[in-house]
């Protein structure tokens, strides 16, 4: 609801019973130490623009809603609110204020539409131009038809009827102190959970500072290994490129130094029968090793280029070749460079098979 509207429903409180609500709603305005029957007057469009403050404004609709749950009118008893009842029930004395507050409180809008035809009735049948004049109007009836005698009776039934409120606005009281004691829980309970969730945050940032920094160094690590496994690579193919060349020059030498040492009229040993053999692509196995009838210069792929450019496969008797470790192109490389005897093994068991074979 607008705070129009409860502007409009505060209007209809008259002065006594404003000072005896705000001091129940506890409204406080800056210039007044206390609202009391001397000041209202000043001090009450202060007083109602204070409740209509939404912290306040929450609480007296509260208030409206109870004060009309605990009402003992015929309305409560199952019996249909009419138009009809409602001014039936003004007239005979209860507060426009309590009525209009609990038809609004309960924002539903058959009970709205109510208020606001009851307002046109009573502004309509009085003859006013607000609500606010009803009050006027009211007390000023009140004084003029109520003598000495009514007077007293008058008083004794505003006892009962104030009695009663002060019964009802005790349980009021009591209500709004359960509220608060659930607020206060609810908002410990809300400041442990932030303190946890911040604990849990600020664990979970240092865990993951802790991983990002194990991270950049294990990065770090990786690229130094890959830097430093680059270098011996080439390290190692050059220290294999420069065994290649010893072992060609080698075996040169040796062919070299048996064919000086050789003479024609000697006999020569059984080694003389001894064919060099140069074998492109390593079988990996000690046949090669220990034959009696071949000498063998296993080359592996990457020294053949190099070979070729050293005549080796042109001082050696025979070039044999496995097949499936030398490439295609390499082998056709191989026959068009070297004029030797060349013979071609497709597997490892026909080689073998070939130098026991003799």
């Amino acid at each position: 609801m607008s705070r129009e509207t409860w502007k409009k429903v505060f209007s209809t409180i008259p002065d006594l019973e404003l000072v005896e609500l705000a001091d129940f709603w506890s409204i406080q305005v800056k210039g007044f130490r206390q609202i009391n029957q001397e000041n209202i007057r000043q001090a009450r469009a202060m007083v109602i623009t204070e409740a209509l403050k939404p912290r306040n404004l929450k609480m007296i609709k509260a208030y409206y809603t109870i004060n009309d749950d605990e009402s003992d009118e015929p309305a409560d008893k199952g019996e249909e609110i009419t138009l009809d009842a409602l001014i039936e029930l003004y007239e005979e004395g209860k507060e426009l204020h309590l009525i209009l507050g609990g038809l609004y409180a309960s924002e539903e809008e058959k009970f709205e539409q109510l208020a606001l035809e009851l307002e046109e009735s009573l502004l309509e049948k009085y003859k006013v131009d607000d609500l606010s004049s009803l009050i006027d109007r009211k007390e000023q009836k009140e004084e003029e038809a109520s003598p000495v005698v009514a007077e007293s009776a008058s008083t004794t039934e505003w006892e009962k009827k104030w009695n009663k409120s002060e019964d009802k606005n005790k349980d009021l009281r009591a209500k709004i102190g359960e509220w608060e004691k659930k607020y206060s829980q609810l908002k410990q309970q809300s400041k442990e959970e932030k303190q946890t969730a911040w604990s849990e945050k600020l664990k979970l940032q240092q865990e993951l500072g802790t991983e990002r920094a194990q991270h950049r160094e294990t990065v770090e690590n990786n690229k130094k290994t890959a830097e430093e496994n680059d270098v011996l690579k080439e390290e190692v193919a050059k220290l294999k490129g420069e065994i290649s060349h010893l072992n060609a020059m080698l075996l040169l030498q040796q062919q070299e130094v048996a064919a000086t040492a050789a003479k024609p009229d000697e006999k020569q040993p059984a080694a003389t029968n001894t064919k060099e053999i140069v074998l492109v692509g390593d079988p990996k196995n000690k046949l090669t090793e220990n034959s009696v009838k071949h000498t063998f210069r296993v080359l592996e792929l990457k020294d053949v280029p190099e070979a070729l450019e050293s005549d080796l496969l042109e001082k050696c008797d025979e070039v044999w070749i496995m097949t499936y470790l030398v490439p295609p192109q390499m082998r056709r490389k191989i026959k068009r460079t070297v004029q030797k005897s060349i013979k071609e093994f497709s597997d490892f068991p026909t080689l073998k098979r070939y130098i026991e074979k003799g």
